[in-house]
């Protein structure tokens, strides 16, 4: 196998190396949203008010649901919604 060959074989050829996104627990996730509520700090609209400025593309009812543990969201959204905490707690 020619080098060339080889670089292919293993995603390289001079194009980017993609990165693999991070996979957040979701439980993990909607304990700590769970928390941020029950600290008062926020309302669950103004956490979504917040998840959503920055990119979240669930819907209140949908965000709802998931901080409730009725429902699932997608990966993006874990990501968001953790950002979001983060600059919650630390301003």
């Amino acid at each position: 196998m020619t080098e060339k060959e080889a670089k292919l074989a293993n995603g390289g050829g001079g194009m980017a190396e993609r990165k693999v996104p991070e996979v957040i627990d979701q439980e993990v996730i909607r304990r700590e949203a769970s928390s941020v509520l029950a600290a008062g700090d926020v309302s669950l609209t103004e956490l979504w008010i917040e998840f959503f400025a920055r990119g979240g593309m669930a819907g209140l009812e949908e965000f709802e649901a998931f901080v409730r543990g009725l429902m699932t969201v997608a990966n993006t959204d874990l990501q968001i919604l953790d950002l979001t905490m983060d600059e919650l707690r630390n301003p």
